[in-house]
């Protein structure tokens, strides 16, 4: 039988979720949360990212086309309000924090070659990372 790896898969397979636990419990993403983790909220922001979607009714609309394919990542149904809550109340620095390491595995893969940005760095929600 021929395995197919999409592209979540690949993205997952660079990060794993106990990496993005531990910047979870570093800056609190959790707190008071009964269920949409961080670990769902990235997860859900990867997949508007992949397929281009712009708006939340899209991303909850193609969400649920596809729920029946969600359930190893965790997700059930996710409604447009519970990520527009979870964008509102989760600390960007987490995001931010998975930019970072995600950049210094790359270094580390490719130590000759230097990561540098010349095209504008689009971040995956519209939080500003500052230096």
């Amino acid at each position: 039988m021929q395995q197919i790896n999409t592209i979540m898969s690949e993205l997952l397979r660079i990060f794993p979720i106990y990496e993005f636990e531990k910047l979870e419990k570093q800056h609190k993403g959790n707190y008071y949360t009964k269920y949409f983790t961080g670990w769902q909220q990235l997860m859900v922001l990867l997949f508007a990212q992949i397929t281009g979607q712009d708006s939340l009714r899209e991303i909850e609309t193609s969400l649920m086309v596809h729920q029946g394919k969600w359930y190893h990542l965790g997700l059930k149904g996710v409604k447009r309000s519970t990520v527009s809550d979870a964008m509102g109340k989760r600390s960007s620095e987490i995001f931010e924090g998975v930019f970072y390491k995600l950049l210094e595995k790359c270094k580390s893969l490719t130590p000759k070659h230097k990561f540098r940005f010349k095209n504008p760095l689009f971040t995956l929600d519209s939080t500003v990372i500052e230096y």
